[in-house]
Order: C-alpha cells, then structure tokens, then sequence
C-alpha cells in the first residue's frame, strides 16, 4: 500500500485469463465489508441465544483514477478503463461447461493484490465517470468506482462458518529489462511453474520487462 515515509507499492487486479493488472494510482478510498447473520431465539423467558447461521462473502469497494493528460491524450477507456471493465465480461468457460457453449460462459475470478492484502473473488461493479476530454470528444481523466466480492467457497454455506479471507502475504517484483520469468524464479528462490500460474502466464519465454508479479512469500 501506499506506505508513510517509504516506496510506494502498486494495486493490481489478477484475473484468472489474462495478465497482471497495475493500477495508474493507488486508490483514494478503500472499503472492507464483512456480514454474518445470527438469528436470535427467545427460550421462554430465559436469556435469549443466538443461532448461527452463516457467513456471508467479504466485499471491498475502492475509488480508482486514471488520467492521459501527461501522456499524449490518449483515450483513457483504451488506455486503463476498459480493461477493468472487461473483467465484467462473460469469458471463463465454467468446468461444468463446454468450450463452445457461449450461454454458460462467466466472468473471470480474480486476485486483488496491495502490499500485504490480497482476496480472491469477482468484480461485482465497475462504474466509470469521465472527467476530462480532449478537443476530439475522448475522455483523458476518469474516476472509476470498483465493487468487488469475494468468491463464495462451499464452506460459506449455512452452518459452516469456516470460510475465511485469504490474505496470503505476497510480494510484487517488476521485471527487469531483457530478465526472463526463469532468472526471477532462481532470484526469489521459486520455481518458473509457480511464478507462471499465480500470474496467469503462458509463455515464460516472451519478454515481460517492466510487468509486475504477485510473487507467494513462503
């Protein structure tokens, strides 16, 4: 997170399809929502009990910006938004699902990860107001509201009780120029296999200068 006195550690979105996502800027405001439901029993007159009955999945809101007016004016949807938004998008075939079966297609899960946060879920809402255009019309300045849930576990059924947050300490390592995921894995002491599925990578081999990875402390 943005820490006091010290370097300043990015947001990011991880969907389970595609790349690492960085945020421009940290978020301005950032909400942690949590629900548990009790059912209270009135035992004839004798001190009332509370009846369990089941967690409901943590949510968090935050407030993001994004701005091109330092960087030639570029259409900010292209540039940021609508790859936030296409994490809303119908495009993980369920493992109950057929590869052609459009109908049962969802979103993708996905990791958010600051400093030391992280949780797994879905983007429930991503809501995009442009601030600025440029003379041709095109938005260069937008504040985006995020609504994320987490991804509800079969513990989380009534009478459970025993889902909980993942918060997993990670670490976020931007690549070198011309450094291979390999030669990240021998540095941090992980393997290549890791690295690639926490981040969604298929090709270790391309160049990923400059990317950002979630790396899982041991």
């Amino acid at each position: 997170m943005a820490g006091v006195g010290g370097s300043v550690t990015k947001a990011l979105f991880v969907p389970e399809n595609g790349p690492a996502f960085n945020v421009q800027f940290n978020p301005t405001q950032f909400q942690f929502n949590k629900a548990v439901e009790w059912t209270p029993h009135d035992d004839q007159g004798q001190e009332s009990t509370l009846e369990f009955q089941k967690s409901s999945p943590a949510s968090i809101t935050m407030e993001l910006y994004f701005d091109t007016t330092t960087d030639g004016c570029a259409d900010v949807r292209a540039a940021w938004v609508n790859t936030l938004l296409s994490m809303t998008n119908p495009s993980v075939t369920p493992d109950d699902g057929q590869a052609g079966d459009i109908a049962k297609k969802r979103p993708p899960k996905v990791t958010f990860i600051w400093g030391q946060f992280r949780m797994s879920g879905v983007l429930k809402k991503v809501d995009a107001t442009y601030l600025m255009f440029a003379s041709t019309g095109a938005p260069v300045r937008a504040k985006v509201a995020v609504e994320m849930m987490e991804w509800k576990p079969a513990e989380y059924q009534a009478g459970g009780g025993t889902g909980s947050l993942n918060t997993a300490p990670v670490q976020l390592v931007t690549v070198a120029p011309g450094e291979t995921i390999t030669a990240v894995a021998m540095r941090l002491g992980t393997s290549t296999k890791e690295i690639c599925e926490q981040n969604n990578i298929s090709d270790a081999t391309a160049d990923h200068s400059g990317k950002t990875l979630a790396i899982p402390t041991k």
